[in-house]
């Protein structure tokens, strides 16, 4: 008999597992099994996988804001921000943060912003905002170009980007 309400234990019961495992799950200090997601699924008429589909979106949401955080700590030690007012991990935008990892930190650190965000958003925020200046970043963004991008010869292409870069800002002037 499916009922619309469950008080906890009843729940737990129904489930075939103890009061205090169930309330472990329910406050995320326990993972949900796979036969027990099914179990929940079929009890309540959800569709098959809802469960740990939810479950592994919220993890990979605590993790990505846990490494943007971990970010942001080394940034702020690096003193990325000494010109920038009120900046926090919560309103530094995807586009600052890559271009100060890029300039701030290590390879490893430019590794994880492949785990936050999409490489092709990662190479469109480099070659728009990093690109194209010059010789003031030009052998960061050899090592760029080559390492996280495999562009074949970097320097033709960074000539490129700036060319093309200097022929908007001139045509709108």
């Amino acid at each position: 008999m499916v009922r619309d309400h469950y008080n906890q234990s009843a729940l737990a019961r129904e489930l075939g597992i103890s009061r205090q495992m169930l309330s472990y799950i329910v406050l995320d200090q326990r993972e949900i099994t796979l036969p027990l997601s099914l179990k929940i699924e079929s009890l309540f008429a959800l569709p098959e996988g809802k469960i740990l589909k939810i479950q592994n979106e919220y993890k990979i949401q605590q993790y990505k804001e846990s490494l943007r955080r971990e970010l942001f700590e080394r940034l702020e030690q690096a003193h990325a921000f000494w010109s920038y007012d009120n900046v926090t991990a919560n309103n530094l935008p995807d586009e600052l943060l890559i271009e100060k990892v890029f300039v701030h930190l290590d390879m490893d650190d430019i590794a994880k912003l492949f785990e936050l965000f999409p490489k092709k958003y990662i190479q469109k925020v480099w070659r728009e905002n990093m690109a194209v200046q010059g010789e003031y970043l030009f052998d960061l963004n050899v090592m760029i170009a080559l390492v996280f991008f495999h562009i074949k010869k970097p320097e033709a292409f960074l000539h490129r980007q700036e060319m093309s870069h200097l022929k908007k800002i001139t045509h709108y002037a």
